[in-house]
């Protein structure tokens, strides 16, 4: 009998350890990491002096375009603007004549996860910079590589995200989420000096943390010299406001909180809702604006919520899907965290009456408004936003979403001077880096554009070359970078897309 209960102890035992390798196996998986990473070496070769000649250059305030000017690069510099510049014979010389030079586009808010070909989508649309909002041990070991050969973009790292958990449900968001996890201040000093020196550069707040331990994050921080940025935790607007937390990750976080004031259905009372958020937008953005609170965009992903929910096939087709790496897209039987039909934690599952359906479908337009609305009452009140994507999210496409994200902010209030601004000056300055200018001193992040985006914000998408470090790219080898990441995705892929794509 004893033999029995051994053998049965031992078998469940081993079952659960199976189950655990397994599901560890499968977080892993749906990080990317598995997918070949490129040889973009062997496709983009350094050059000490570039000269860009008798090209259109964005002003400081992305107001307008400064016509016919000469551009020097030398080391990844920019040493030298004006007309008329003197040539030097040894570099590599650009005709800029009738296009248009940008900074290089930062996305603020960015998820690599352990894709690293992602940074290559990145530097193949223009943007020289992103924020990675969910730091992980490998993004810090890809940022030493960047600084030594400078392939690829700059980056700004946050900590893994902070929850207040403890006990085995801190293990276990610990383990699912790369989550850190405290529930006493004495917690809280340990884990964010090792976020210090470790080398992130901001912590990460989320967004059920408990006001105590977001009252404690916030003053070791302080003490600490390190910034916390990301969500809302769970303290009302009037808390935050006065919390000391100097950046929200998400437009939609602030719509979030006033859905929560409204206190009623807003698929039952959508048009009573609406009238009371353009009141108290308004409300909300002076009170950011007067604590100095930036706020990150995200405005094309709370767009896509409605037709990724309703019409999943649809959404997919319009996005770049070939070049998103498999494995994320994918996702995990463990917890729909995909892209595709069936893995989709956003696509409606056919279960609800019809009723409860027109509802939802009723809940998300109002929400696509509500975050519009939102939008335009922070441009209004000169709120600092950023444009930023929640790239690797459902449908979020690293690279290609910071131009949609782009569009949808043109779209929501803003103006294409403001838009660029957004992704340009803004976060530079809020990095406090010496980017997101066309400036003598500044980094050569820079994108050459064959059309005026000021005319039409579409428009950042007609490059014709990108420049970071002492690199820069051409529009043949963006699409042979574009081709080998294709063609990386397609070796490893395990669920044909085909029907999915444009």
């Amino acid at each position: 009998m004893k033999k029995r209960l051994l053998y049965g102890a031992i078998a469940v035992l081993a079952i659960f350890i199976g189950i655990f390798i397994w599901a560890d196996n499968e977080l892993n998986e749906v990080l990317g990491k598995s997918t070949d990473v490129i040889a973009i070496s062997s496709i983009v070769k350094p050059s000490k002096i570039i000269q860009i000649k008798n090209v259109n250059i964005l002003s400081e305030d992305c107001s307008h375009f400064i016509k016919n000017q000469d551009v020097i690069i030398e080391n990844g510099k920019i040493i030298r603007l004006g007309k008329n510049q003197l040539i030097d014979r040894t570099s590599a010389i650009i005709d800029g004549t009738n296009k248009y030079l940008i900074p290089g586009l930062i996305d603020s808010h960015a998820h690599l996860k352990e894709s690293k070909n992602d940074l290559f989508l990145y530097l193949a649309n223009g943007v020289t910079y992103v924020r990675e909002m969910a730091g992980r041990p490998i993004a810090l070991d890809w940022r030493k590589e960047i600084q030594k050969n400078g392939m690829g973009p700059r980056m700004f790292i946050a900590s893994p995200p902070i929850y207040s958990e403890s006990g085995l449900t801190g293990y276990y968001y610990g383990w699912t989420r790369q989550s850190i996890n405290y529930s006493t201040k004495n917690e809280a000093q340990k884990e964010i000096k090792r976020i210090k020196e470790q080398g992130y550069d901001a912590i990460k707040m989320y967004g059920f943390v408990s006001p105590e331990m977001f009252k404690t994050t916030i003053e070791v921080a302080k003490a600490s010299h390190i910034p916390v940025i990301g969500h809302i935790p769970l303290v009302n607007l009037e808390t935050f406001y006065q919390s000391g937390q100097k950046e929200i990750a998400h437009i939609e976080e602030i719509t979030v909180k006033t859905i929560e004031e409204f206190g009623k259905s807003i698929s039952k009372n959508p048009q009573e809702y609406l009238r009371f958020l353009k009141t108290r937008s308004e409300q909300i953005a002076k009170k950011l604006k007067e604590n100095n609170i930036n706020v990150t965009s995200t405005v094309w992903l709370c767009e896509s919520f409605l037709n990724q929910r309703f019409n999943l096939k649809a959404k997919l087709k319009e996005v770049e899907l070939k070049y998103a790496n498999p494995k994320i897209i994918e996702g995990t039987p463990l917890y729909k965290l995909g892209w595709l039909p069936g893995k989709n934690g956003y696509e409606y599952d056919g279960k609800d009456e019809l009723e409860a359906k027109k509802l939802s479908l009723l809940y998300w337009k109002t929400y696509t408004e509500a975050i519009h609305i939102m939008t335009k009452a922070l441009v209004d009140n000169r709120v600092i936003i950023m444009a930023g994507t929640d790239a690797n999210v459902a449908t979020v496409v690293p690279g290609f979403s910071l131009h949609d994200e782009l569009e949808s902010l043109s779209k929501s209030g803003m103006t294409n001077s403001q838009a660029l601004y957004s992704a340009t000056v803004a976060p530079s300055s809020w990095m406090k880096s010496n980017t997101g200018k066309i400036k003598i001193g500044y980094a050569s992040d820079l994108v050459l554009l064959a059309k005026n985006p000021l005319e039409n914000i579409k428009n950042t998408k007609t490059i014709e070359y990108v420049f970071f470090d002492k690199y820069s790219i051409d529009k043949i080898q963006i699409k042979t970078i574009l081709k080998a990441i294709e063609d990386a995705n397609n070796e490893i892929r395990n669920i044909k897309i085909d029907e999915y794509l444009n």
